[in-house]
């Protein structure tokens, strides 16, 4: 069974990388706006604006697995499954928030500098 050390760590983790996105997103807007005049992608306005609420998928995954670990008529694997989602929730915010940091710096401006 896995322990509630481990459960608390990929929660952290979890946090700890919504936090890095949040202020990522903002260093990447800044870099986007000081070299170009393209509009704000719409990952990181996301990011910018919504992102503290992400801060409510790890406080909702780890009272989760804690009743689903208390729980004596649950087996085992189960409890095994409900741990393992935490990883793969943590893999999946750091593609998620990892797309939406990076996407500006990938982005084409395809008009080119005006010249009046």
């Amino acid at each position: 069974m896995f322990s509630i050390k481990n459960v608390v760590t990929v929660a952290l983790m979890q946090v700890g990388v919504i936090v890095a996105g949040i202020l990522g997103a903002g260093a990447s807007w800044k870099w986007l706006k000081s070299f170009s005049v393209l509009p704000i992608p719409m990952p990181i306005a996301m990011l910018m604006n919504y992102g503290v609420a992400g801060l409510v998928i790890p406080l909702i995954w780890i009272m989760l697995v804690l009743q689903v670990r208390n729980r004596p008529d649950i087996s085992e694997d189960m409890k095994s499954v409900a741990f393992i989602s935490g990883i793969i929730l943590l893999i999946g915010l750091v593609i998620g928030i990892g797309y939406a940091v990076l996407s500006p710096w990938f982005t084409v401006d395809w008009h080119g500098p005006q010249e009046d």
